[in-house]
């Protein structure tokens, strides 16, 4: 089983890594290159444009990518580098070295700069959602730019019959073309559940759950969806058994 999520805005390069861990560079760095190059070319009012930031951090960005890739820059492991509520509650920097290990193997961070991140790829600060409208090598977005190199990626990387359990944001798995991999796609959904019997989606506190279904499935060293099961953090329960693929429900009651 592959676990996939997606990096997120924000970044922190001061987090503690677990010493004489092995790291690696990121398989697609020379296509994150291109890429950075090109965002590295535009000014920050086009910056502020398309990524919707303010003047300051339109500013940063672009200070960013003209310093991107050049010797020195101080660099992270995926796993680590990010701040997002996902990566919060999954926690990265409590996990035991065994834990990691499994992490290292089983975990896949869906990125629009990387492309895609093993766990201990070293990484640089930058920003470039996958949602983003650059349009780059041909292609009018970068959704539309990485979806055939990831699909076929994911595809070489698993097994005959393994399963992806995937919290990526919706945003990110448009990355994907779901119909052409060779692999049951599994998402699971946090809902709560009113008085009224309706469901409705928070995003934060659905945001908590995924980072943490990503580290109860580390923790426990999962191999399939059905053992997920037993996840239960926050009061978040699975409402039935995973589905063969598609959206798969988890709810608690509203707090």
């Amino acid at each position: 089983m592959l676990l996939l999520l997606n990096t997120t805005k924000t970044m922190d390069l001061r987090v503690p890594v677990l010493k004489d861990v092995i790291t690696s560079d990121p398989d697609l760095l020379s296509t994150a290159q291109i890429l950075a190059g090109k965002v590295s070319k535009m000014t920050p009012q086009q910056l502020a444009e398309l990524m919707s930031l303010s003047d300051k951090l339109a500013a940063q960005t672009h200070e960013r990518f003209s310093l991107w890739g050049e010797p020195g820059q101080s660099k992270i492991p995926a796993l680590f580098g990010f701040t997002g509520l996902i990566f919060k509650h999954l926690d990265a920097a409590s996990l035991s070295k065994n834990q990691l290990a499994f992490a290292r193997k089983n975990v896949r961070i869906l990125s629009g700069l990387y492309g895609l991140l093993e766990p201990f790829d070293l990484i640089e600060l930058y920003r470039l959602e996958m949602g983003y409208k650059l349009a780059v090598g041909g292609f009018s977005n970068l959704v539309q730019f990485w979806r055939e190199v990831l699909t076929t990626k994911l595809n070489n990387k698993l097994t005959s019959g393994e399963s992806i359990v995937s919290v990526a944001s919706q945003e990110y798995m448009k990355a994907l073309d779901i119909k052409g991999l060779d692999h049951p796609v599994i998402i699971p959904v946090f809902k709560e559940k009113h008085p009224d019997g309706s469901y409705k989606n928070v995003i934060v506190h659905a945001k908590k759950a995924r980072g943490a279904i990503i580290r109860y499935a580390i923790e426990n060293r999962a191999e399939g969806p059905k053992d997920l099961m037993r996840f239960s953090a926050m009061g978040w329960k699975a409402v039935d058994t995973p589905p063969d693929k598609g959206s798969w429900l988890f709810t608690r009651p509203v707090k």
